[in-house]
Order: structure tokens, then C-alpha cells, then sequence
């Protein structure tokens, strides 16, 4: 009895290793699916596992805009080659997926909101919201990317150009100078905002008139 449980050791000491080594192929694999090997813009990433993850509450300067390649570069080198931890993963109605996205325990979000490289566009209910709206009133505060003189303003650089193209929710309008609102509106070119020389020129690009100027 005692020689045959002597023989049966080697056979499960084989088995153990064979199942811990499973084991640690699995782990290794799973790590490797969420490392980030692309960085199509400034809020978007692309993982081994072939997701395209969008982060989660905020919204960063579109192709072409003012401080878009900032926002890009600045992806890039807080995340390109990084291992990353998905959390709040939700899908938008695109079927596109959504998430607050951990390196090294700092939400990307964050770091983006705090270096004035995008929006905060968090709902209340995310438990990241304080942490990313106070973030971002850092960068305003400081006037940091798309909150500097660079991206935003009340006055144009061209003296003729004067006329505000202003893009909230997707309603396009724009103001003249003689319409009761025009000195509270900002022209933010970060996000879809232009000047205008012309109320043709407005109206070519898809702008209409404000409301409040008629």
C-alpha cells in the first residue's frame, strides 16, 4: 500500500504543475488582451483583444480642431503599449463600448481633463464625476489647452471676421455683433465653434442665425 502511494506522488506532483502552469498562461493571456496597441485620437484606444474602447466622460477635440493633436499625443504617451483596466464599462447606441480607463490607478480621464485636453462630459451618477469635474476646473482655472486664448475667445484675430459661429448640441447658430447676447458668447474651436466674415459665409458652413438676433 504504501509503495503504490509513493508511485501515484510523481503523477500528481506532474498533474499540479501542469494545472498552475494553465493557470498562468490564462492570467498571462488575459493581461495581454487589454494592453493598448493603437491610439486612433484623443479619446480612444484600441486593445490587443482588437476593442476599440472609448473613455467614458469626456469628450476631446475632434480631428482638425484646435489642440485635437495634443489630445492625441498625449493619449498616447500616457497609454500606447500599456496595460489597462476597464471599469463603468457601458455601450452608447452605437454599440460602441464605454469605459473609465485605469493605468497604474490614474483614470486617463482624468489626466486628459487635468492637461485641458478635453471636456468633462460625465453624468452624475458616474462615481468618477467629482473627481473628473474638479479636473477639469483645475485646467479652466489655469487656462490650460482647449481653455487657453489658443482654443477660446470673445474677439477675433481677424478684425473683419466678427461674426460668432457657436455649436451647442448640435445645433449650429451664429451671432453678429449686434445681437443682444454676441459679447457672452465664447467661440470655442476645440469643439466645432468658428469665425466668420460673412452672414453668407456662416450660413454656407450650416450655421443659422441666433434666435435671440431676430
Amino acid at each position: 500500500m504504501y509503495d503504490r502511494r509513493v508511485k501515484k506522488l510523481p503523477i500528481l506532483a506532474i498533474g499540479f504543475i501542469l494545472a498552475l502552469l494553465g493557470n498562468v498562461f490564462f492570467t498571462i493571456n488575459a493581461y495581454e488582451r487589454t494592453r493598448v496597441v493603437s491610439v486612433p485620437d484623443g479619446d480612444s484606444l484600441e486593445l490587443k483583444d482588437g476593442r476599440r474602447i472609448r473613455l467614458l466622460g469626456i469628450d476631446a477635440p475632434e480631428r482638425g480642431r484646435c489642440m485635437a493633436d495634443e489630445a492625441r499625443s498625449k493619449l498616447v504617451d500616457l497609454a500606447q503599449g500599456r496595460h489597462v483596466r476597464l471599469k463603468e464599462i457601458v455601450k452608447d447606441d452605437y454599440g460602441r463600448q464605454l469605459a473609465i480607463v485605469i493605468v497604474d490607478g490614474v483614470p486617463l480621464q482624468r489626466a486628459l481633463l487635468a492637461a485641458g485636453l478635453a471636456r468633462n462630459r460625465s453624468a452624475v451618477s458616474n462615481p468618477y464625476h467629482q473627481v473628473l469635474k474638479d479636473a477639469q476646473e483645475v485646467a479652466k482655472a489655469a487656462k490650460r489647452g482647449i481653455w487657453s486664448d489658443t482654443c477660446r475667445g470673445v474677439s477675433s484675430e481677424k478684425e473683419e471676421c466678427t461674426i460668432k459661429g457657436n455649436t451647442r448640441a448640435g445645433k449650429k447658430q451664429y451671432y453678429t455683433p449686434d445681437c443682444p447676447t454676441y459679447d457672452q458668447v465664447i467661440v470655442d474651436t476645440a469643439f466645432g465653434d468658428a469665425w466668420f466674415c460673412s452672414e453668407k459665409e456662416a450660413v454656407n458652413a450650416g450655421f443659422e442665425k441666433a434666435s435671440s438676433c431676430r
